[in-house]
């Protein structure tokens, strides 16, 4: 496995000693390939950055100019999968930083083991297989990894996958043998009759809580009946995320 990781930070001292731990961390559980790249801000990232390019982005949130989290907005628009994790001196910006999904953070002045244990739990969860849904478009049989469907929308006797990277897959399958899939996979929230979303691919909520908006600009209706409901089931999902207990 090729591990490709980025540091953004603008403060060269706490670059370099958080290269450092992550080089003998890679060098002392044998990681075969790897790369380290250190950029001294957002703009530097941005300029060179293209989809699937790096891996793991740790992110200082405190820059000047571009910050972390806006550097993370940008990245968001051409890369879904890479995980950043934030680093900062305080975590009252975590709320501000969820929409864009970050893996973890690591607060200021960097504990190595604190580090490391990210960075084995980074790496851990990159190694792992992501779960596939085998669907069947015309007479064809498709293998979709699951982080990869945005919404799921039942229409007659098909199903439409909209994929985070826009396209639209028409299924010739049932919505339910669909939904029994991605019943297990806690992403997945069944928001209204015929539609399930993954909430990764959540932006936000409109300010009456009755709409989802995608990261795409589609907009996902809340059904009236059972709303409390869905909404406590997001609001848990993203109190988890923030713990670090969900990861995928």
């Amino acid at each position: 496995m090729n591990l490709n990781i980025a540091v953004v930070d603008d403060m060269r001292l706490d670059a370099e000693k958080l290269s450092r731990v992550v080089q003998r961390w890679l060098t002392e559980n044998e990681q075969a390939s790897w790369t380290l790249t250190h950029y001294m801000n957002g703009e530097e990232l941005i300029k060179t950055f293209e989809p699937d390019k790096y891996n793991l982005v740790f992110m200082d949130i405190l820059m000047q100019n571009l910050n972390g989290i806006d550097t993370a907005r940008k990245i968001r628009n051409y890369d879904n999968h890479a995980l950043i994790v934030f680093t900062t001196t305080s975590r009252e910006f975590a709320f501000d930083a969820f929409p864009l999904h970050p893996f973890d953070y690591v607060l200021k002045p960097y504990d190595s083991e604190r580090v490391t244990q990210v960075l084995s739990e980074a790496v851990n969860f990159l190694k792992a297989p992501d779960p596939v849904i085998n669907v069947r478009v015309s007479r064809s049989v498709y293998s979709i990894p699951l982080r990869n469907i945005a919404v799921v929308s039942a229409r007659d006797h098909f199903v439409e996958l909209n994929l985070t990277d826009g396209r639209c897959l028409l299924c010739s399958m049932s919505f339910h043998e669909v939904e029994k899939v991605l019943n297990d996979d806690l992403r997945f929230l069944l928001c209204n009759r015929g539609v399930i979303i993954n909430m990764d691919s959540v932006s936000s909520l409109t300010r009456n809580k009755d709409v989802f908006v995608m990261k795409d600009g589609s907009r996902c209706v809340i059904r009236v009946r059972g709303r409390a409901n869905i909404i406590d089931k997001f609001t848990q999902y993203q109190l988890l995320k923030l713990k670090g207990e969900i990861q995928r």
